[in-house]
Parts: C-alpha cells; sequence; structure tokens
C-alpha cells in the first residue's frame, strides 16, 4: 500500500516555485500562465520548444565575450612587441653613447678638437621647434643642448650655455617663426572668406583647463588658414567675439570676410548677445550664417558605443582610459579600418545596431 502511494506521489510535480511568484512583477506573464497551468492540470500542459529570444541574447553575449578575448590577446602581443621593440632601441642608443663618449675621448688636442668639431647653433629654428615640439622645459633644453655639443667635440667652458640664455633663443626663434608663418599666410589669402571659430577647453601651463577659441578662414580652391587658438576670459558671446575679432584684425582680412560657420550653441546663436550678432555689428554689414551643428556626430558615436559597450556610469569611458595609458604600447604603422580588420567586420556582421550606423545615411 505505502509503495503505491510513493508511485502515485511520484506523479505529482515537484512545486520549486515562490509562493509569490504569480503576484510578482518581475515575472513574465507567460511564466506565470505556465506555472498556473501546471499547478491545474498537469496532464494537459507542456513546455514549448527554446527560448529564441534568450537563446539569442546568450549566443552574442558568448560572441563578445570571445571577440574581447581575442582582442585582448593581440593588444597583449603587440604590447610585448612593441616592449622588445624598445629595448632593442635602447641597446642601440646606449651603444652610440659609448662610442660618442670614446670619441670624445680621442679629441684631446683643444685646437684640432675645434677644427673637426660640428657647431651648433643655439639660435637654430628646427632646433627650437624640436624642443617645443617635444615638451622640453627651459632645463631639460639646455642640459640636452650642452650634452649634445660636448658629444660632438664643441667646448663647453668657452660657451655661454645657460637656462636664461636657452630661454631667450626659444623666445627669439618663436617670433621668427611666427612671423615667416604670418608671411607666408598674409601672400596665399584669397579675396573671400568664411570665417570660423569654435571653443575648446584645453589644459593651460598651470595644469588647469582654460578656455581657448580656435579662429579660422577658409577659402576658394581648399584654401585654410589657422589665425590662432588664444584664450578666452569666458564662453559668453561678447568675450568669444572679441577674440575672434582681435585675431580677425591681426591678419588684415575684415573686408574680405563674406560668411560665418559656428556651432550653434546659446553663445554663438543668441539674438541679443549672441557671438555673431557682436561680429556683424562691428564689421558694419550682413554676412551669411553658416551655422553648423556638428556635435551631433558625438551623439551618434555615443549611441553606438552605449549599443555595443553599454552605457557609462561616470564621465570617464574605461576603454578611453585604458587606451590613453597604452598609447604609447600601440603601434601607428599598424592601423586598421572597418573592412581591412577580420575582428571589426565580424563585430559589424553581428551587430545590427553598429551595422547601420556604419552604412547611414545611405
Amino acid at each position: 500500500m505505502d509503495e503505491e502511494i510513493f508511485k502515485g506521489d511520484l506523479q505529482e510535480i515537484f512545486d520549486l516555485a515562490h509562493s509569490s511568484s504569480l503576484q510578482r512583477a518581475d515575472v513574465k506573464d507567460e511564466d506565470k500562465e505556465f506555472l498556473r497551468s501546471r499547478r491545474e492540470d498537469r496532464g494537459e500542459s507542456s513546455m514549448a520548444g527554446i527560448d529564441l529570444v534568450t537563446a539569442k541574447k546568450v549566443e552574442k553575449q558568448v560572441e563578445r565575450g570571445t571577440r574581447l578575448k581575442r582582442l585582448r590577446e593581440r593588444e597583449d602581443s603587440d604590447i610585448a612587441r612593441l616592449t622588445e621593440r624598445q629595448k632593442s632601441q635602447a641597446k642601440a642608443v646606449a651603444a652610440a653613447a659609448v662610442l660618442c663618449r670614446r670619441h670624445h675621448h680621442r679629441l684631446v688636442d683643444p685646437e684640432a678638437r675645434g677644427k673637426n668639431s660640428v657647431a651648433i647653433d643655439l639660435r637654430d629654428l628646427n632646433l627650437i621647434s624640436t624642443w617645443d615640439r617635444e615638451k622640453l622645459s627651459v632645463r631639460q633644453a639646455t642640459s640636452t643642448f650642452a650634452a649634445t655639443a660636448q658629444v660632438l667635440g664643441m667646448d663647453i667652458g668657452s660657451m655661454a650655455v645657460s637656462k636664461s640664455t636657452v630661454h631667450r633663443a626659444r623666445i627669439a626663434g618663436r617670433e621668427q617663426a611666427a612671423e615667416k608663418i604670418v608671411e607666408l599666410r598674409n601672400q596665399e589669402i584669397p579675396e573671400r572668406l568664411v570665417l570660423h571659430w569654435d571653443g575648446k577647453l584645453l589644459p593651460s601651463l598651470s595644469g588647469d583647463t582654460e578656455d581657448r577659441i580656435a579662429v579660422l578662414l577658409t577659402g576658394e580652391d581648399d584654401a585654410e588658414f589657422l589665425l590662432g587658438v588664444p584664450a578666452s576670459l569666458d564662453s559668453t558671446g561678447r568675450n568669444v567675439a572679441a577674440v575672434v575679432l582681435k585675431e580677425v584684425d591681426e591678419a588684415g582680412v575684415r573686408d574680405k570676410i563674406i560668411a560665418f560657420c559656428f556651432d550653434t550653441t546659446a553663445s554663438n546663436t543668441g539674438m541679443v548677445q549672441g557671438a555673431w550678432i557682436w561680429i556683424e555689428q562691428e564689421l558694419g554689414r550682413s554676412l551669411l550664417w553658416l551655422a553648423c551643428r556638428h556635435h551631433v556626430h558625438e551623439v551618434i558615436l555615443k549611441d553606438v558605443f552605449e549599443a555595443s559597450l553599454g552605457s557609462s556610469s561616470g564621465p570617464d569611458i574605461g576603454i578611453f582610459k585604458r587606451l590613453r595609458d597604452r598609447w604609447s604600447f600601440v603601434d601607428s604603422s599598424q592601423r586598421e579600418t572597418v573592412e581591412t580588420s577580420e575582428d571589426l567586420v565580424e563585430f559589424f556582421a553581428t551587430n545590427d545596431t553598429a551595422s547601420k550606423l556604419m552604412h547611414w545615411p545611405s
């Protein structure tokens, strides 16, 4: 008798569902209906096939994990290869330095050394521009110049090499280079110009950020001239207009401007205090407005990343920070595009949103 009862109990449903499953809002309606049918009549209820929606989501998650793993492996491989290359370059530099020191010790005769040595001009524009391009401080530029001159056999004791000397040479070199740039620019400026400006927060010398206005001119035959990127006290329309007009006056092109091109921000397009109002009033004539909301592309890129990698929990994007920290290890000679990278081709082929954006607006 007990055996028959036990066999009968085996045929009953073993209900593991929560007691409040039917009242919970996070449980799907179809799941509630299935549970209710199993409790009422297990003989008539049955399970359907595979949940294709969930299966597709799981498949995409697995593909994304595999793709990210492959990208990390390639990144680690590139870092290892570039690190090895840097070690080889460091060894070559060290060997060259040893040879230079040996050559310097051979030049024991001051007269012979003076005849055979190569002179370096502290005011050379190539040298000064290299210091600026590499962002060397005055102290770093001074020590670099002194070490280079000594390796080339010059008598440092008879030269006036100091931080103040290098600083004055850099100032003079910058002024000379700026004069040449302005002279060449003024010779090529066409008669009809479009004035462009846009603000950007950039790091200052003190380490803080400051508002700078990029001022450009474009004209016929794809002519393009950068007038300057001066700092602005703030981003109000009046201050932006003053900064832009100062650059225009220094270039002497007031009468050649026929149109404006600017971003559609409140400080630019205000009907009373907008920058274009102040500039147009100062120029004393009506001009063509080429307002362009080019920042809309940032919104598109934002949606692409959110669809592919999920939304960000803060202002800093993790993948961007990792790219910045590892940028020195990136081999820029091995650039790839959507058409040449197998990983990107696979990604755009499996991601519907990315595929649509890739071919937008066609």
